[in-house]
C-alpha cells in the first residue's frame, strides 16, 4: 500500500506532494545557498557581469557544480532576468534577487553538487539612485560578531547575524547597525557597505576584515581612484566613527545612504551626494 508521508504545517496536517516539496529544499534545511540582489533600471541590468563573478566565485568554494548558463551562456541568464520583468509588467526600476542552492537530496552531507536557482522580481519606486534626505542614525551591534572565514564576502543563506542586528536596531529605534568581527573591527551594515572620511581620506575596511565584497563597494572605490579622491582600505575601529567627518553606507539597490549621526557625533555628507551623481551618471 502507497502511503503519502504527510507533515503538518501550523497545525494543520498536508502530504508533501501538496508542499511541492519545497521544505525539502537545501536552502531551507541547511541554509546551503547563495545569492545575489541586483538593480536594474529601464532594462539595464546594473553591474551583471561583477554580480555573476562575485556569485560564481562563492559557487566553487561551496563546491556547487556550475552550469553554462552562469559562465559560457550568461546572456540566456541575462534574457530570463528581463523575460521575468515583462512577465511581471515592471518596465522602469527593479530589484532581482538570484538564488541559487544545491539540489535537494541527503542531511548534511549531500548527495550532489548539481544546482537549482531561483530567480524573483520586485519594483522600485525611484528609477535613479537617490540619496537618502534625512541621515541615518546608526549604532554598533555587540552582541554577536562575524567569523573571518572563506564565506565571508559572499551573500550566502545562512544570514542570523544579520537578522539579529536588524532586530536590535529596530529595539533600539536607529536606522541601521554597524557589524564588528571577531577581532572587533568594524567591517560593515546590516545589508551595506561601510566608508568614511577621515582627514579628507575616504576609507573602507579591507576583505580581509570580513566585510561583504560589495559589488558597489568597489565601485566607490573605482570611482574615487577615477576622480583622484583619496581612498584606502583600512580596518576601522569604534573610535574612528568619532574622528570621522563623513560616514555613508552602500548597496547595490540604494547606491549610498549617508549617516548624520552615531551617538553625539554628527557628520557631513559632501562625497555621499558626489558619490550619488558620479552613480547615476554611470547607471544612464
Amino acid at each position: 500500500m502507497n502511503i503519502k508521508r504527510q507533515i503538518i504545517i501550523n497545525g494543520t496536517f498536508i502530504t508533501e506532494d501538496e508542499s511541492n516539496n519545497c521544505f525539502q529544499n537545501r536552502a531551507f534545511l541547511y541554509g546551503d545557498s547563495l545569492f545575489e540582489t541586483i538593480r536594474v533600471n529601464n532594462r539595464n541590468i546594473l553591474y551583471f557581469e561583477e554580480h555573476l563573478l562575485r556569485l560564481i566565485s562563492g559557487m566553487t568554494i561551496l563546491k556547487y557544480h556550475i552550469p553554462d548558463k552562469f559562465t559560457i551562456f550568461k546572456d540566456k541568464l541575462k534574457d530570463e532576468i528581463l523575460s521575468l520583468l515583462n512577465r511581471n509588467k515592471i518596465f522602469k526600476s527593479a530589484r532581482i534577487r538570484i538564488t541559487v542552492f544545491r539540489k535537494s537530496g541527503g542531511f548534511y552531507t549531500p548527495e550532489t553538487n548539481e544546482i537549482d536557482y531561483l530567480i524573483s522580481a520586485s519594483q522600485l519606486d525611484s528609477e535613479k539612485f537617490i540619496l537618502n534626505t534625512e541621515g541615518l542614525q546608526v549604532s554598533v551591534y555587540h552582541e554577536l560578531k562575524k567569523t573571518i572565514n572563506l564565506f565571508s564576502p559572499y551573500k550566502t543563506g545562512n544570514s542570523l547575524l544579520y537578522i539579529l542586528a536588524g532586530v536590535y536596531k529596530n529595539e533600539i529605534a536607529a536606522d541601521d547597525c554597524l557589524i564588528l568581527n571577531e577581532k572587533n573591527q568594524i567591517i560593515e551594515a546590516v545589508s551595506s557597505n561601510l566608508f568614511l572620511v577621515k582627514n579628507k581620506i575616504l576609507i573602507t575596511p579591507p576583505v580581509s576584515d570580513g566585510c561583504v565584497d560589495g559589488i558597489m563597494r568597489n565601485e566607490i572605490i573605482r570611482l574615487a581612484k577615477l576622480h583622484e579622491i583619496p581612498c584606502i582600505e583600512q580596518s576601522i575601529s569604534e573610535p574612528d566613527l568619532f574622528r570621522a567627518e563623513e560616514l555613508f553606507l552602500t548597496n547595490s539597490i540604494s547606491g549610498i545612504q549617508w549617516v548624520v549621526a552615531y551617538k553625539d557625533k554628527r557628520y557631513y555628507k559632501r562625497l555621499s551626494e558626489f558619490f550619488i551623481h558620479r552613480l547615476n551618471a554611470v547607471a544612464d
